[in-house]
């Protein structure tokens, strides 16, 4: 029999079945279960390891059942009593469960995969009696095996069971994907529909219009003298085209009626489809959190923290789409509150802080959106240091930098490059994890707001749209030009005069609701101002963007409409710019761009103001120092260099490396710890302190992976740390760019 139709499903389940495992361990560890709950929390586990186990058998996947065997069987020990489930075991099961998705990926998807089946099944059994290999588990198994059944009968299932399993179907996500762009095709369609009823109207109105011209016609001309014979020929004609009229009027309205009465069904059908994919799409918030706890203690592990997880509102639904969108800004949320955020526990003690920090996740609904709170207790922020830090790395002049407000400040976290991290590492400080975060919500029509208070803690509020099916938008015209602005970015419409506005500060305001509003022009702000005056007996719209505590209000030529729209992407030839965040068609068939309000806030704020790159053309070529003992690695790391542009030396120890810098000048070094002679950490110390390059930029690249290692390459003077074992030729470069602007 043909098992390949069955990979795709035993691909999911079993996706499904480490989730569960993946929760129970770490409910297991956290929660501190007891009596009848632990022991349900191991049972639930152990099934699902061990449906893994023999659906892999099953399917002739010998690798993934060997591993889900070897992991059944140290649980079957766990729930005997015979092991005790330690944070090592659990380190242990996480680290078989992640192997198990590999190569389940590895046999089905052909994606590559290094693991030593063989070595990994002996680690992991270390300490327990190895299971004979035609012997099965040494307890039963939970799950028994279903009778036989005589072919041509029904299972003897209950009628309750049979109903359940009828009930539900897998579908691929491609397939829903497809039937969402249909779903928003036709609201396209619709919207051209009611394009043509709209010119029906107008032939409607202009054929009443031509009747009333002709009736009045009629009774100027009976005022003049005609023949009997022209009298005659001028009532024949002029009752043939009232006639006709009358006709074309009739059959005007009749069809619009019908037409109306169409469009109108059709209308609801539309909005009924595209409630049920809604429907199907939703996904409860739960499988976003499903990752969380392991990465919160892995985090909290690698970096010497303490730190708990709180989650709320997991029955909470959003589009699938947008679930999938906010994977990698999640993890960037929580690294940051680990990383810069929960303090170490000697410094929460002298604070008199709980040991263990807090972070909390919460989802909730709020009208048509849902809104999620990444919250923590640690240090927060400082907005003067933030200035500081942007005004240094040239991410925006001193003197912008002094115009922000405090809470203008916090938005600086957004800007791609910026970072307050002292060692650029793995986990943190190379300037793109906020930066991310902002630019994948933008990306399917959500916003960002932070708030946070030195000493006490930062929270984060991410906004998003429950669907993706459409977008309800604005179009306004600006600078001649027709725009979309989503209406969730838009909290309302003001008029404004000319004599309303002031100066403040360099800046145009005008009074709403008693708040002195910030006003700027949209297309000067787009940079497409047409030089249209702006005169004290003329008023324009403008749109109040940025929130209730922050407003700011744009000033647009005209409201066209708003309606809702499906948004199409820009491509890759403009993935890159930040002003659109995509395109929608018209009932007409014309295009227009959809605005990005988090881009305009910014840039109305003047915290998009990114100092100019130098021409590629006309700057030098950076001068690096590569210092490794091991001849490959310092040929892997100066070839991935030198392809880059820079200019690359090498040294083969940090002797050899003072030497050289002693000798030539070197705009940023890369070194090894562990070396003969002097090591790295040594020789970051004496370029600092002997050569007295204390702004000469150092990267430790080392296998040395722990906390103690990266304080003491932070405390020798090293800028970034980055471990061999998570070593990524991107990181590297990205690193070095944001170190020396090259």
């Amino acid at each position: 029999m043909d098992l390949a139709s069955f990979y795709s499903q035993f691909r999911d389940e079993t996706a499904e079945n480490i989730r569960i495992v993946s929760e129970g361990l770490m409910a297991l560890e956290g929660n501190g279960l007891e009596g009848e709950a632990r022991r349900e929390q191991i049972d639930a586990i152990f099934r699902a390891m061990h449906t893994i186990k023999g659906s892999a058998r099953m399917l002739g996947l010998e690798a993934v059942g060997k591993v889900a065997h070897t992991c059944e069987h140290i649980l079957a020990a766990v729930r005997d009593g015979r092991r005790s489930l330690d944070r090592f075991l659990t380190d242990e099961l996480l680290k078989g469960s992640d192997a198990i998705l590999e190569l389940v990926a590895a046999a089905i998807d052909g994606k590559p995969s290094s693991i030593d089946v063989d070595a990994l099944t002996s680690r992991l059994g270390r300490g327990l009696p190895q299971p004979s290999p035609a012997v099965e588990s040494p307890v039963a198994p939970l799950v028994e095996p279903h009778p036989p059944v005589d072919e041509g009968s029904s299972p003897s299932l209950p009628r309750g069971g049979r109903e359940r399993a009828r009930q539900t179907v897998r579908v691929r996500v491609d397939r829903l994907d497809r039937l969402l762009n249909l779903a928003g095709e036709l609201s396209i369609g619709r919207q051209i529909e009611e394009a043509h009823l709209q010119a029906l109207e107008e032939v409607k109105a202009l054929v009443e219009r031509q009747q009333r011209a002709l009736l009045t016609l009629e009774s100027e001309l009976r005022r003049m003298r005609l023949s009997p014979a022209q009298r005659e020929l001028f009532d024949r004609e002029m009752n043939v085209a009232l006639n006709a009229g009358e006709r074309i009027g009739a059959l005007v309205r009749m069809q619009l009626e019908r037409i109306g009465q169409h469009n109108t069904h059709k209308a609801q059908l539309i909005d009924d489809l595209e409630q049920e994919v809604m429907a199907i799409r939703l996904t409860p918030v739960s499988t976003l959190y499903a990752n969380l706890p392991r990465a919160v203690r892995e985090l909290a592990r690698d970096l010497g923290k303490e730190a708990t997880l709180l989650l709320a509102g997991e029955t909470t639904e959003l589009d699938r789409k947008v679930i999938e969108a906010l994977a990698d800004p999640m993890v960037h949320l929580i690294r940051n509150a680990i990383d810069h955020g929960i303090e170490p526990v000697d410094e929460r003690e002298r604070l008199g802080k709980p040991r263990q920090g807090v972070i909390e996740i919460a989802a909730q609904a709020h009208g048509g959106r849902v809104l999620i709170t990444v919250r923590d207790d640690g240090r927060g922020m400082d907005p003067q240091q933030l200035r500081e830090t942007a005004v240094r790395k040239g991410l925006i002049s001193s003197e912008a930098a002094t115009a922000l407000s405090d809470q203008e400040a916090l938005e600086l976290i957004f800007m791609p490059g910026f970072s307050t991290a002292k060692l650029i590492t793995d986990v943190s400080g190379r300037g793109v994890g906020m930066d991310v975060v902002r630019t994948n919500l933008a990306d399917i029509g959500g916003e960002v707001q932070v708030e946070s208070q030195p000493g006490i803690g930062t929270k984060v509020t991410l906004s998003l749209p429950l669907t993706l099916i459409t977008t309800r938008v604005l179009l306004i015209e600006a600078g001649g030009q027709l725009f979309g602005f989503p209406a969730s970015g838009c909290q309302g419409t003001v008029w404004v005069r000319r004599n309303q506005i002031r100066t403040v500060e360099g800046r145009a305001v005008f009074q709403h609701h008693q708040t002195l509003t910030p006003l700027l022009r949209l297309d000067e702000l787009l940079g497409i101002a047409n030089g249209h005056p702006f005169t004290a007996a003329t008023r324009a719209p403008a749109l109040l963007v940025g929130g209730a505590r922050r407003p700011m209000a744009l000033l647009v030529d005209r409201m066209v409409d708003e309606r809702e729209a499906v948004i199409k992407p820009l491509g890759p030839l403009l993935e890159k710019q930040r002003r659109y965040s995509g395109a929608l068609q018209l009932g007409d068939g014309r295009l227009a761009l959809l605005l990005n309000p988090s881009m305009l806030i910014q840039l109305g704020r003047g915290t998009a103001l990114i100092a100019p790159t130098q021409d590629q053309s006309a700057r030098r070529r950076a001068r690096l120092l590569v210092v490794d003992d091991s001849f490959a690695t310092r040929e892997l790391i100066r070839s991935i260099l030198s392809a880059a542009g820079y200019d690359v030396a090498t040294a083969v120890d940090g002797l050899d490396a003072l030497d050289r810098l002693r000798a030539e000048t070197y705009d940023l070094v890369v070194s090894d710890v562990e070396m003969p002679r002097v090591d790295g950490f040594t020789l970051t110390s004496r370029i600092r302190s002997e050569l007295g390059k204390t702004d000469l930029p150092v990267i430790i690249v080392t296998s040395l992976a722990s906390e103690t290692h990266r304080r003491r390459g932070l405390e020798v003077g090293a800028q970034a740390y980055i471990v061999k074992s998570q070593f990524n030729q991107n990181n590297l470069l990205e690193t070095i760019q944001q170190l020396i602007g090259m």
